[in-house]
């Protein structure tokens, strides 16, 4: 649709001609054309200027009001004439960060993204057009995801205001920008948050109280790499752990009952090598992890490592069943498997001698710096098992013995 041009709309008395003679004591009013977000033709307006002495103080009050409302803004049409919904838009930004050259997400963060607002955003949104996304409706947007925590509320809100900002014109330009008004929406502020780890002490006593399978488990996170939880739970045994057992290949990870053929971050993947092959990082546990984890592979030669009657082993089965009430047992803060990376990862900080490089290698973690070559630590596999040996665990091994007791465990299902 064309622009319109400046509109300083019709003053006039109800009742009268414009030829008649103006009256100071019978009110005046003015008719002007409205743009209506979602229609394609403007409708007229009309609004009361009170007594006006003159016709020119009629017409002076009336362009007055024309430019409080925004009528002749442009911005003002490009909003009421846009028919973009929220949702709509929403799925062009989202396919645009994926396909972008410069920095594209992560298929992880894709899909936190693509989580949320299928959970949230578009329900609440759903028809809403673009242009109506405003300060006010975010503030009902936070009131409605008030249950959430401070920071999801923020993270969430975030990715409003993104779906907002990435609607563009030829040039670049945001078609609605925004001055968004924090004290205005109101979303709760973040404190200090909660990051729950433990100490030698506290994974001693962890390991003591796990059963065979999740022990190993938790020792393998808090003992080597790091690795994350859902990255161990893809490990699969004739195809991610080397034949003497020094060496776990990270190659995917298992995320709600399934497996994706990546790692969180690029770096935790995309590793190429001279040929140009892309791989993933390896990671070297020390000896003593070795012994634990040949006896629980045992005899098998095939399979997940951490399986429930062959499928994967879901992450929400060893919270449920065994860290957490592990944790409130020992009176320990509840937390998530990350508790085990973190203690490793300050395990490794302390560990001063050790090249940043190698740290990053293992932690999945990105390059500081150019020099920084993780294929070079991929092909020396004795220097990282020298370093393996050299920081260990970090912790002691309960003296139980660890074999795989796959075929007598039975894991209770949710549901």
């Amino acid at each position: 649709m064309a622009r319109r041009k400046y509109q300083q709309g019709h003053v006039y008395q109800k009742g009268r001609k414009r030829t008649d003679a103006w009256l100071p004591k019978v009110p005046a009013m003015v008719r002007f054309w409205r743009d209506v977000p979602g229609q394609d033709r403007p409708i007229k307006g009309a609004l009361s200027l009170g007594l006006c002495r003159t016709r020119t103080i009629a017409e002076r009050a009336a362009g007055e009001k024309l430019e409080k409302l925004g009528i002749n803004s442009t911005q003002a049409f490009i909003e009421s004439t846009s028919n973009i919904t929220f949702k709509q838009q929403a799925e062009i930004w989202l396919k645009s960060l994926a396909n972008r050259k410069r920095n594209p997400l992560e298929q992880t963060t894709m899909d936190t993204r693509r989580y949320a607002l299928d959970k949230w955003m578009y329900p609440f949104f759903e028809g809403r057009l673009l242009a109506d996304v405003n300060n006010l409706a975010m503030k009902e947007f936070v009131e409605y995801i008030s249950k959430l925590s401070p920071a999801t509320i923020r993270d969430y809100s975030n990715i409003v205001k993104a779906v907002v900002a990435s609607a563009v014109n030829e040039k670049g330009d945001e078609l609605f920008p925004r001055t968004w008004k924090e004290e205005f929406i109101d979303a709760p502020i973040i404190k200090q948050q909660r990051r729950p780890s433990t100490n030698k002490e506290g994974m001693e006593a962890i390991l003591r109280e796990a059963e065979d399978d999740y022990r190993v488990l938790y020792a393998l996170l808090a003992g080597c790499g790091p690795m994350r939880a859902g990255e161990a739970l893809g490990l699969e045994i004739d195809k991610h752990i080397s034949d003497d057992f020094r060496t776990l290949y990270v190659r995917q990870k298992a995320k709600r009952g399934k497996i994706q053929p990546y790692t969180k971050t690029q770096s935790g993947t995309e590793l190429e090598c001279e040929d140009g092959e892309v791989i993933g990082r390896d990671i070297d546990p020390p000896k003593e992890l070795v012994v634990m984890l040949r006896d629980f592979v045992g005899n098998r030669r095939s399979g997940y490592l951490f399986n429930r009657d062959g499928d994967l082993l879901p992450q929400r089965d060893i919270l449920k069943y065994s860290l957490h009430p592990i944790l409130k047992k020992l009176g320990m803060m509840q937390g998530g498997l990350n508790i085990f990376r973190r203690f490793r990862i300050t395990k490794l900080k302390k560990a001063v001698d050790c090249p940043d490089a190698l740290k990053h290698f293992w932690s999945g973690h990105a390059q500081t710096h150019v020099s920084e070559r993780y294929t070079t630590l991929l092909q020396e596999r004795a220097f990282r098992l020298e370093w393996a040996e050299k920081i260990g665990m970090g912790f002691e091994l309960p003296t139980r013995s660890v074999a795989h007791l796959a075929h007598l465990i039975k894991f209770r299902r949710v549901g």
